[in-house]
Order: structure tokens, then sequence, then C-alpha cells
């Protein structure tokens, strides 16, 4: 297991959710006629940070049972 500091998960959760911000974003763009909404940002935002939530929420479910056992050992 390659041990990572915090402030290599912050960048690296901090740049996931800036693209993954972008990406929803371009998408509403090209969805924008059939979609209308008050607050596109608010939206966007919100979309994104349940999507890199429940991506970490499955991450963390499919750990395999051997690994944590290696840590209680």
């Amino acid at each position: 297991m390659k041990e990572i500091s915090y402030e290599e998960f912050t960048t690296f959760i901090e740049n996931f959710y800036l693209q993954s911000i972008k990406e929803l974003k371009e998408m509403d763009e090209i969805d924008k006629e059939e979609r209308c909404c008050d607050n596109e940002r608010e939206g966007v935002e919100l979309n994104s940070h349940e999507n890199v939530m429940g991506n970490v929420n499955m991450i963390i479910e499919d750990i395999d049972v051997k690994k944590l056992d290696k840590i209680w050992e």
C-alpha cells in the first residue's frame, strides 16, 4: 500500500471535483434547451458533489476485506 499525504489527497479530490464540474457544465450546455433552471451553477456543483461522494463511497465499499484484515493483524 502506497501511503499518500493529506495534501496529496486533498489536491486529488479538488482536481477530481473541478474536472467533474467542468464535464457536467459542458454536458449541461449541450442540453440547455431541454432543461431550464434558475441557478445552473448551483445545480452543476451539487450534482458534481453528489457524484464525487458517490464514487468515494463505492470505492470504500469495494475495498477487499483482506486489506482491512492486514491492518488489524
